[in-house]
């Protein structure tokens, strides 16, 4: 039986069983024609229903979503301009694909932005934010569930950079961490199964204490082992095409 990417990657096949959920799920949504077409595109790369290198293919994925073809094209130009995919000359739209030392680049640029980016919210917690924030990361450290871990895991770090006061740097931050979300998942990578490397209320412990280096520190430490452990996945090949 073909994978929803094998499916997608033949000149006669149709987009396989995932994609067909993701799409009648965000279909039931009350939103516009273009939000939806655009959700159910960018779920299923981040989902790694579609995967790096994969050509996507308007007028199918207009036929399986059951929309015409402009807005396919639009949010397809939309997840260029997020860097999800590219669309090359003679070759249409194509999931990006990233090499080990693009991987390194993401996480090292990440590691700066997201120090500068908790530098500043620290300066501006309150007792309130704080208090949520602990709650916050006691849900995320308790959470088994993949795809509930990598959704608390985006309200944590947006309230923890002050998403309100730092728009746009806490959207450079979320835009870069797309980028390699779907190399997670399709690597099949349990990231959920080590509690003992994610433990977020050590971090709010150290921000409690006033322990701001600590707490970058953390951070840092954090993206780092984050980052050679999929650059590993990515150069032994492990999980690739599963």
């Amino acid at each position: 039986m073909l994978s929803d990417s094998q499916a997608m990657s033949e000149p006669n096949a149709e987009p396989g069983g995932a994609f067909r959920s993701i799409v009648s799920r965000h279909g039931r949504q009350f939103r516009t024609v273009g939000d939806m077409v655009y959700e159910v595109l960018r779920e299923s790369i981040l989902k790694g229903v579609f995967q790096p290198g994969e050509h996507l293919r308007q007028d199918r994925l207009a036929d399986a979503i059951g929309v015409s073809r402009i807005p396919v094209r639009s949010a397809l130009l939309q997840l260029e301009s997020e860097g999800l995919i590219t669309f090359h000359p003679y070759r249409g739209a194509v999931v990006n694909k990233l090499t080990p030392d693009e991987m390194r680049e993401i996480y090292d640029i990440r590691a700066v932005l997201e120090a500068h980016a908790l530098e500043n919210a620290v300066e501006a917690m309150t007792p309130e934010r704080l208090a949520h924030l602990e709650q916050l990361a006691a849900a995320l450290n308790a959470t088994e569930d993949g795809e509930q871990f990598l959704a608390q895991r985006n309200e944590f770090y947006s309230e923890l950079y002050d998403a309100d006061r730092q728009p746009r740097l806490v959207a450079l931050i979320e835009k870069l961490r797309d980028e390699a979300a779907h190399y997670w998942l399709e690597r099949k990578v349990d990231y959920v199964s080590r509690p003992g490397e994610r433990d977020h209320l050590a971090l709010i412990a150290l921000i409690r204490d006033g322990n701001v280096e600590a707490a970058v520190d953390w951070v840092k430490d954090h993206l780092c082992r984050v980052r050679d452990e999929l650059i590993a996945l990515m150069e032994s090949g492990e999980g690739a095409g599963t």
